[in-house]
């Protein structure tokens, strides 16, 4: 695995990241989702999106309350310790801390919004945008949207896979929760091979997040998530862009992506077949694939 390398934000919050590759490549910054670290589902894409005759420089980081990051704690009200905001002042904070002068943004489930945010912020260097098995505005959405409401299975199979070790110090027991939070939205049994890179990501992400404190606090993404995201700032979107959806997603249904697909000029829509709300091992390819030609619209405009 690649140096933890760290940076504290103007804010006072402290982000963990990795990067891969040469800097004088072409950059795709990776951003990941709800309560989701960077040790989790995006070191084989990171091969995926770099291959040897196109290599790219491969950023990708554990958000605040996940991995080696910044830990909040809960307010005595037990208000709100942040906002969605404050995330994507993360992004954008590790952009410039990067000094990156162009870059490739790609977004899953909670990322997406941050994502696209951050191509609002910094059109100037934004050279497209991927948005990956998300949705133009989240849990909360107004009668204007015109969109059918988040599946309810995701919510349930989620809740089903959620445990606590009756032991708090159990570390096979953490693992194994780790393990079913991660599996819990395949829509096909997860191969041995599934299960093997579930078993080391969860190993290693347990072990970071102990050492943090995160495991404890990363739930904080519920609230900064909850409300509605800003759908109406994907219309400045003016780099190449493509939406990526899963057809059997268990929380964002297909409008949903079409919903963004629509909203951003000019932007795609990729459909994941017989996938859900996940990243198996099937699909990588095609994922991979759909954001590499969206990069490559990207780097030809701007050598244009």
């Amino acid at each position: 695995m690649a140096e933890d390398l760290f940076v504290t934000l103007p804010s006072g919050c402290r982000i963990c990241y990795q990067v891969h590759g040469n800097p004088s490549d072409p950059a795709i910054f990776m951003i990941s989702g709800h309560t989701t670290a960077m040790t989790q589902k995006t070191a084989d894409l990171e091969k995926l999106l770099s291959p040897p005759d196109s290599p790219h420089y491969i950023i990708r980081y554990d958000h605040r309350d996940t991995g080696l990051s910044s830990s909040f704690k809960r307010t005595s009200d037990d208000s709100p310790v942040y906002t969605l905001d404050d995330m994507v002042d993360d992004a954008v904070g590790l952009i410039k801390h990067l000094n990156l002068t162009s870059v490739h943004v790609v977004g899953a489930s909670l990322g997406g919004p941050i994502a696209w945010q951050v191509a609002t912020r910094l059109p100037d260097i934004t050279r497209s945008l991927a948005l990956v098995v998300t949705s133009p505005v989240g849990r909360q959405m107004l009668a204007s949207d015109n969109l059918p409401p988040l599946n309810l299975e995701g919510q349930w199979l989620l809740g089903e896979a959620y445990s606590v070790p009756e032991d708090l110090d159990d570390d096979e027991g953490w693992i194994s929760s780790y393990m079913s939070m991660d599996l819990a939205l395949s829509s096909k049994p997860p191969t041995d091979a599934e299960r093997a890179e579930s078993r080391r990501e969860s190993e290693i992400t347990y072990r970071r997040e102990r050492q943090s404190g995160t495991m404890w606090t990363k739930q904080n993404h519920s609230d900064a998530s909850g409300p509605r995201w800003p759908r109406e700032s994907l219309r400045k979107i003016k780099c190449p862009t493509v939406v990526v959806h899963a057809a059997k997603d268990q929380i964002f249904p297909m409008k949903h992506g079409e919903a963004l697909r629509d909203d951003v000029e000019g932007a795609s829509l990729v459909v994941l077949e017989d996938c859900g709300h996940e990243i198996p091992h099937r699909v990588r390819r095609q994922l991979a694939d759909a954001i590499l030609a969206n990069v490559k619209k990207g780097e030809e405009l701007l050598k244009s």
